[in-house]
């Protein structure tokens, strides 16, 4: 399957930034994710195209870079869209790992069900938030299952030294990739029956 990649953020845009105990800024997070899950679902045999592949905005106007980002998996004729997220809040204890889709679409609540079902299997000690459906913009617009995940409170200190950690990332690529996998398996055997 073609398979479009979102890192969160980027450029001027630096998502949530986590302060405690060190700064860890989102947009970093979700770009270093995504190339990792990028790699991965590459060695499994699926086509990968990315939002960006490095530090940088698509539109100085933030609904504009956001437009932007779901035209180029639409135009790509991606049959997957994740878009990569780190959760935060102003209170620093919310912790925990959700994946949101778009309400109105039963396959992309499907993809986000097999991608956290994956996250959560995999960190078995996180808070599990769930799968919500939400009506996000991009989502909205998108040709294909499309689901967002949000992989941890960057807002929370023990939570932000988690996204942090290198194994952590690997993991947390590794997670996602095999649910997005998962996915695509089921729906390329119903595609040949």
């Amino acid at each position: 399957m073609r398979i479009a990649l979102d890192p969160g953020h980027g450029g001027i845009f630096p998502g949530a930034i986590g302060i405690n105990p060190f700064e860890l800024r989102e947009k970093d997070v979700t770009l270093a994710l995504c190339l990792k899950i990028g790699k991965l679902l590459k060695q499994s045999g699926h086509q990968v195209v990315f939002t960006r592949h490095e530090d940088k905005h698509l539109d100085e106007n933030l609904s504009a870079d956001l437009r932007k980002r779901i035209e180029c998996a639409n135009a790509a004729k991606a049959e997957v869209f994740v878009s990569l997220h780190c959760n935060a809040y102003s209170d620093p204890n919310p912790e925990g790992i959700e994946t949101l889709y778009y309400p109105e679409s039963s396959l992309s609540e499907k993809l986000a069900r097999a991608i956290q079902d994956s996250l959560v299997s995999t960190f078995v000690d996180h808070v599990n938030r769930g799968v919500k459906p939400k009506e996000l913009f991009m989502l909205r617009l998108a040709h294909m299952p499309a689901c967002q995940v949000e992989t941890e409170f960057i807002s929370n200190p023990s939570q932000l030294e988690f996204l942090a950690a290198p194994t952590n990332q690997e993991n947390l690529a590794r997670a996602i990739a095999d649910g997005i996998i998962d996915f695509a398996e089921v729906q390329l055997k119903r595609s040949r029956s």
